[in-house]
């Protein structure tokens, strides 16, 4: 009886986690990327200690530039889920909101540009040219990775039953 109990609480824990796990919050976001970059990306004893910090620094100031943008984008009424599922939400906007979409994205992208221009100064201070290599290698990866796993939970969430599409 004991083991059942047991057993039920740790899938009730399972399936709420998973449950959660579509909405994460942005210091979530931070620490999955941090994780997988740490796991993935191998550095010297000089490189790791000055690195990690600056990384982080980075990743917040990131965070911040694309809470902004959905902010702006959200006091037009624009709502957007994760890249690559919007195009329904796109195509039911007005031009004026398509035209401050556009403005937004690349004021966005603009901003990105700056950020990553000044931490990959940082980063020649702190790394050598083929780590920094690697690093963007697995930013792309890990971006590339989440951006599939958002597309699969929305396909998941057109099923109604089992075997059955949503139309």
């Amino acid at each position: 009886m004991k083991r059942l109990w047991i057993l039920l609480i740790v899938s009730a824990l399972c399936t709420s986690t998973s449950l959660f796990a579509q909405e994460k919050s942005p210091k979530a976001m931070i620490q999955e990327r941090l994780t997988f970059m740490q796991k993935n990306l191998t550095l010297s004893g000089q490189e790791n200690q000055s690195f990690w910090k600056v990384y982080e620094e980075y990743l917040n100031a990131e965070m911040k530039i694309m809470t902004g943008y959905r902010k702006n984008l959200e006091k037009q009424g624009i709502k957007l889920g994760a890249p690559g599922t919007n195009k329904e939400a796109i195509d039911k906007l007005t031009d004026k909101q398509l035209t401050y979409l556009q403005d937004q994205k690349f004021e966005m992208r603009k901003n990105i540009l700056n950020l990553e221009t000044t931490y990959y100064k940082k980063y020649k201070t702190i790394l050598k040219p083929h780590t920094i290599k690697k690093l963007y290698d697995l930013e792309y990866r890990f971006k590339k990775t989440i951006t599939e796993k958002k597309k699969e939970t929305k396909k998941e969430d057109v099923y109604v039953n089992p075997g059955k599409k949503k139309r």
